[in-house]
């Protein structure tokens, strides 16, 4: 089993507090949702567990009962933002390669990174894109990029920041297989502020607002919370299902204040 412990966690930005967690625990086997509008708090839980912000609190990793050393974060964990088309001049190939670092034996790529990076390529479709630079790439091709270097060092923490940005509805289509697929063996969060898109790509649901966690349920509970979803989103949320999962679709027509 694979576990984030959090506790007493707070992350602060120039003296403002920006999240406040008193006790969180993330687990593999499903995948976890962070909930949440604009400015919730869900990038820096993320950017937290990572190691990636300053925070107060305790962080503990643990993976069949052994806890990840701080200092081996950047091995066993990959985090994942939301970014806009690059300007480096790097091909996609050799990005790839680079992102191995961290899990190769020595200072040469050897033929399983090679072959690991075609295996992560199929997966995520971006092998006709291994010999185009990172300058070339739409928005789109880019987070699949990013999301295939998270991946490409067989992490045990995958942290995916707002995955679904960027990508049209095939490729959306396309993360959500590969999500599930690897929530078995891995531990994967991803925040999101859409919920027909967490209604149906995850398992559990962690809703947060304003820096603060309000609900911890799971997607088969969904319809129970949706009078704090409308409040939380300032919108009117119709409960539905599709292929036997509960979901709720937006009624842009309405605001809530």
């Amino acid at each position: 089993m694979i576990a984030v412990d959090i506790t007493g966690l707070t992350v602060e930005y120039g003296g403002m507090t920006a999240l406040k967690v008193d006790k969180l625990r993330l687990q593999n086997g499903v995948v976890n949702c962070v909930l949440g509008p604009n400015g919730a708090g869900k990038s820096s839980l993320l950017r937290a567990v990572a190691g990636i912000v300053n925070y107060k609190g305790t962080i503990t990793i643990t993976a069949g009962g052994t806890k990840i050393d701080k200092r081996d974060i950047h091995r066993f964990v990959s985090y994942v933002a939301d970014i806009q088309p690059s300007s480096i001049r790097l091909r996609v190939r050799e990005a790839l390669l680079s992102a191995r670092y961290p899990c190769s034996p020595g200072f040469f790529y050897t033929v399983k990174d090679f072959e690991y990076v075609e295996k992560v390529s199929r997966a995520l479709g971006v092998t006709d894109l291994l010999d185009r630079t990172l300058n070339e790439l739409s928005s789109g091709e880019l987070q699949r990029v990013l999301l295939a270097m998270a991946l490409v060092k067989d992490p045990l923490v995958v942290l995916l920041d707002e995955p679904d940005t960027h990508l049209d509805l095939y490729n959306k289509s396309r993360l959500s297989v590969l999500v599930k697929s690897i929530a078995a063996d891995k531990l994967v969060t991803v925040s999101t502020h859409d919920p027909v898109f967490a209604s149906l790509v995850c398992d559990r649901i962690v809703l947060l607002d304003k820096g603060i966690v309000l609900r911890d349920f799971k997607a088969e509970e969904l319809t129970e919370h949706v009078s704090t979803l409308e409040r939380v989103f300032k919108t009117r949320l119709v409960a539905t299902t599709l292929s036997g999962r509960s979901m709720l679709v937006p009624d842009y027509t309405t605001t809530l204040s």
